[in-house]
């Protein structure tokens, strides 16, 4: 087995197949993650909480799975040709390796075996038709043992902190575990979020480590091409807020860590978005069809951002909110429990905000009762829009601009900024011709 990430449980699954006679040389969930696919097949899949992508080879008889975790936190590529296949969590290499093939991606919650790709029975449940109002204690429970989980046994922790309600809940949880672990706050001291996050620390004691961070500033774009290779996109609502996760996770590094937790998916699961707290106000069926469409693009830009950038300096960033049980219970609640109605308007995130009233004396009101801020906006990094815009503006001409949609005419490039994003990612090292690997 060649796995990327990890497997959440595999104490418990050790347990269980050591029980059926399973003898362990390691205490890898590695090893687990094989004697459970020797033992169950692939309905192991089913057992597994984590994130990850692997591939596992039956040596005796050359059958293999592939699987990529049900949000695609983790990323799977591949290559097929005449010679079979190669798999790579980074599309880079695949190129450097195989002469010849397209490049394919395994979607998230999919498995394959030399005989089917399709998704597999996971841990996140489909929802149902009967929805709940839910348990605000419950909910405490479920959220705490998600953090426990994820915290490495033996080595520091940090979390990325904002002061919003997600990343407050996950830092909260984990000094009951880690009480000296600290939160890396990224942006100005000027901006909105700053005030919640330092509130955060000064009730707490909580170990708050702002890193400063100009948008304007010249060592922003010094970096454009380090983000651009690591996250091999050109996508700019990506390849902005990468250059704020790149920073943070290169900090983290230098101080230390190999681990960090953060707040993604809270948002897309416990409607955070206004169009969810619109969609669910109206109608419940409505909404879970908007917050489906939310899950399933997680993998393409958050969760990408998130898992190249921190990987990119050797630190594994993990998700509480992506926790099964975290998970299932948000898919389970009702319009009701997600979303209500705050002066004339409807605001999400009900069950999250009910948690802090069972903290009143660690969780600031403050804090439960903001609004939803875009993270450049909370971060202080508004003008970060206007600037970068005037700031590729001037470095592309409108001829130039007009040559460089007809040179990647396949892409619908719709901005000069996407343009330089894109011209970067082909001018990084690969087989053949830039246009040759971007197809």
């Amino acid at each position: 087995v060649a796995l990327n990430g990890e497997i959440f449980n595999h104490s418990e699954l050790r347990r269980e197949l050591a029980a059926l006679g399973i003898q362990f040389r390691t205490e890898s969930d590695t090893e687990v993650l094989a004697n459970a696919l020797q033992v169950w097949g692939q309905d192991a899949l089913k057992r597994f909480d984590g994130m990850y992508a692997f591939v596992a080879v039956d040596t005796a008889t050359g059958e293999f799975l592939a699987a990529r975790d049900p949000f695609g936190v983790k990323p799977l590529y591949l290559i097929q040709n005449e010679a079979g296949l190669c798999f790579c969590s980074e599309i880079r290499p695949l190129l450097q390796a195989v002469e010849t093939g397209d490049v394919l991606l395994l979607p998230p919650g999919y498995a394959l075996s030399s005989t089917s790709c399709a998704p597999f029975s996971s841990s996140i449940r489909p929802t149902t038709a009967t929805r709940t109002r839910g348990c605000v204690k419950t909910l405490d429970h479920l959220l705490a043992e998600a953090v426990r989980v994820r915290l490495p046994p033996g080595l520091p922790v940090a979390t990325m902190f904002s002061g919003g309600i997600d990343s407050t809940l996950v830092a909260h949880y984990m000094r009951q575990f880690r009480p000296d672990a600290p939160g890396y706050f990224i942006g100005s001291v000027d901006g909105p979020d700053y005030r919640f996050a330092e509130e955060y620390a000064d009730k707490t004691g909580f170990d708050l480590r702002r890193i400063a961070f100009d948008p304007e500033g010249e060592e922003v774009f010094s970096v454009l091409d380090q983000v651009v290779a690591a996250t091999e996109s050109f996508e700019p609502n990506l390849i902005r807020g990468a250059v704020c996760s790149f920073a943070v996770s290169e900090r983290m590094h230098r101080d230390g860590f190999r681990v960090a937790l953060c707040g993604e998916g809270a948002d897309e699961l416990f409607c955070g978005y206004p169009p969810l707290e619109l969609a669910f106000h109206d109608a419940d069926a409505d909404g879970q069809v908007i917050r489906g469409e939310c899950l399933d693009l997680m993998h393409r830009v958050s969760l990408q951002r998130v898992d190249r950038c921190s990987m990119r300096f050797q630190l594994e960033t993990r998700e509480p909110f992506l926790d099964p049980a975290v998970a299932n219970y948000a898919l389970s609640l009702d319009s009701s429990a997600l979303v209500r109605e705050v002066n004339g308007l409807p605001r999400g995130k009900a069950a999250l905000r009910d948690v802090f009233d069972l903290y009143p004396d660690e969780l600031p009101a403050a804090i439960r009762d903001r609004s939803k801020v875009p993270f450049g906006t909370g971060a202080g990094l508004a003008s970060q829009d206007s600037a970068w815009r005037s700031r590729f503006d001037e470095a592309i001409s409108d001829i130039d601009y007009l040559d460089g949609q007809d040179e990647f005419e396949d892409f619908s490039i719709r901005s000069k900024e996407e343009l330089i994003y894109l011209r970067k990612l082909a001018d990084t090292p690969a087989r053949g011709a830039a246009t040759e690997w971007l197809d």
